[in-house]
């Protein structure tokens, strides 16, 4: 009642919570967890009803308090609350049902496409008897290491206006690229390694012995890859399909750097609030592209898990999965070696890209833009790193600490704390970024313009990452060690800190450096969130790319490449590939 009140008092006047506000609301909701562990209302000590209530708390403010925000500012402008001003609103922006169109015609295409490269690699990858499967299973980290337009950037330098193929090779001088094309090929090569990844993860699962009893009754390789094999794969297709899909709806990198006049919903947003100034134009389009992602996300999390295809059951596994047919081993292999190989090229001429005076009119080899990028850009790197170091152990214990509580124990409104939770990974960035403009603008929470806004929208942004990998985690220890230790009058937070926070070591540190490769990465989100005081080099990134300043944009790139690629190198060194791996299907991209 304290907190509750001491909102609507501040709400009143213009002051903003401090820090002082920040610990008595702690202590409210501490003192209130003591009651309702002492009353029986939550069957634990006061350590875990604190965490559920804090943590609960924040999810609430930080998750689902600018989701409103953004709905609110769809039906109430000046003239105060209007049901009516949404559907206004939509139909005078003449241009909706074009950018609605675009949007889901080009979610689709990347859904389908994606999908059945992932499909080729996770094939040749699990199945093939080849060597190259190691260079197969390392496309799967290329997005990790990859800031968000840099490969919008390589179609740039490789098929634009100055391209090397178009232009130096072709003698065209053609913005075909830009639009449709270039976007879906952009999109596509972003994020097919996510479909490969949660295909590869099912097609290993496959028990071996359904396909061993069809050939056991005399059925080819080719009909048991047929009627057997890719059967039990559709739990894995549609996954994959759908995390594409709202991958694609939610992309902001890719369509600001190759969109040109195909006009999608992320960047309507984002030109509504930067270019129009209309917050009421960028909650509705919000609103929008939220129902989309969400109608995605929730056929994931649910339709899917209603349907069953159990190959795995008590008995061991027997016998080893079956090989491809020779026909189609080598047709996969010919493919993913291609799309490797292009895939590289994307990657040389970005490296390359820096290193060049003016891209297809003075290719001169010049240091000019490195020096350019320590001269004006390593504040904004620092910036970066400093911000994604501050955000990755908070994004981490959060994750894993809300991992803890869905697990191993019950509490009423359990799941819907887990749904919410993990909505970050559904809401589109843009839609993140505009609802914590709305929401952290005004009193009492006035934090637009400072460190802590970033800080916070990586931590609630990146939280998926730490609870996927922490549930995994949890699943694979036995509950009876934990009960041996409050058998012997441990606490939880005692259980907690010697008892399963050493045993999901690996976990935690793949939170941990996931957490701050993504915070490194992030663009769709911050670029609203972003201040003089504040940049960070995503951003830079961006204005240099959208200034046709491609040398200095690829300099930078190259930078984040580099530093990406250590930090996955340094946590595969510590914890292996198993939570490498494990890491990068629960975090899925940003």
């Amino acid at each position: 009642l304290a907190v509750l009140w001491s909102i609507a008092a501040v709400g009143v006047r213009p002051y903003a919570f401090g820090p002082g506000a920040l610990v008595a609301l702690v202590v409210c909701l501490v003192m209130l967890a003591f009651g309702l562990s002492q009353g029986g209302f939550i069957r634990a000590d006061t350590f875990i009803a604190s965490s559920i209530l804090l943590l609960a708390f924040f999810v609430l403010l930080f998750v689902l308090f600018p989701i409103f925000a953004v709905l609110q500012n769809s039906v109430m402008d000046s003239r105060g609350f209007r049901l009516g001003l949404f559907m206004d609103t939509l139909r005078n922006y003449q241009a909706f049902w074009r950018v609605l169109g675009n949007s889901l015609w080009l979610a689709f295409f990347v859904g389908v496409v994606s999908t059945l490269i992932g499909l080729a690699f996770a094939l040749a990858a699990t199945r093939s008897r080849s060597r190259l499967t190691v260079l197969l299973r390392s496309f799967s980290l290329l997005p990790l290491i990859t800031p968000p337009f840099v490969v919008g950037l390589a179609i740039i330098l490789l098929f634009g206006l100055q391209g090397f193929v178009t232009s130096t090779l072709l003698g065209l001088q053609t913005r075909g690229i830009f639009g449709f094309p270039g976007l879906a090929l952009a999109q596509i090569l972003s994020f097919s390694p996510v479909a490969f990844l949660v295909i590869a993860s099912v097609v290993e699962s496959v028990n071996p012995a359904l396909e061993e009893a069809s050939l056991t009754l005399r059925a080819g390789r080719w009909e048991t890859f047929w009627k057997v094999t890719l059967p039990l794969l559709r739990p894995g297709l549609a996954n994959a399909f759908l995390l594409t899909v709202i991958e694609s709806l939610a992309d902001f990198g890719n369509p600001i750097v190759l969109g040109g006049e195909f006009e999608v919903l992320s960047t309507e947003i984002y030109f509504a609030i930067i270019g129009r100034f209309d917050q009421t134009l960028a909650a509705s389009l919000g609103i929008v592209l939220l129902f989309f992602s969400l109608s995605t996300f929730v056929l994931q999390q649910y339709w899917l898990g209603e349907r069953s295809y159990v190959t795995v059951t008590g008995k061991p596994p027997s016998g080893n999965p079956m090989a491809l047919p020779r026909g189609l081993e080598i047709a996969l292999l010919g493919f993913c070696a291609v799309w490797c190989l292009f895939t590289l090229a994307l990657y040389l001429f970005v490296v390359y890209g820096g290193f060049v005076e003016i891209w297809g009119i003075n290719n001169a080899f010049t240091l000019r833009h490195y020096r350019q990028l320590m001269r004006d850009g390593l504040d904004a790197l620092n910036t970066t790193l400093i911000l994604a170091g501050v955000s990755a152990p908070l994004t981490a214990a959060v994750g894993i600490l809300l991992a803890y509580l869905l697990v191993r124990h019950r509490f009423p409104g359990r799941r819907l704390l887990e749904f919410t939770s993990m909505l970050s990974f559904a809401v589109p960035g843009t839609v993140i970024g505009i609802g914590y403009i709305m929401a952290f603008n005004q009193s009492p929470f006035l934090l637009t313009g400072t460190a802590a806004i970033l800080v916070i929208s990586f931590i609630f942004r990146n939280m998926p990452v730490g609870i996927r990998s922490g549930v995994a985690a949890l699943a694979q220890i036995d509950v009876a060690l934990e009960e041996a230790s409050v058998t012997l009058r441990a606490s939880f937070a005692t259980t907690l800190r010697r008892i399963v926070l050493p045993l999901i070591k690996p976990a935690i540190i793949s939170a941990l450096v996931f957490s701050f490769v993504r915070a490194v990465t992030a663009i769709s989100a911050v670029v609203f969130l972003v201040s003089a005081k504040w940049q960070l080099s995503t951003k830079v990134i961006l204005d240099q790319a959208e200034n046709g300043r491609y040398g200095l944009a690829t300099a930078y790139s190259t930078i984040l490449i580099v530093i990406m690629a250590l930090a996955i190198a340094v946590m595969y060194l510590l914890v292996g590939k198993t939570a490498t791996r494990g890491g990068v299907e629960g975090g899925g991209l940003a």
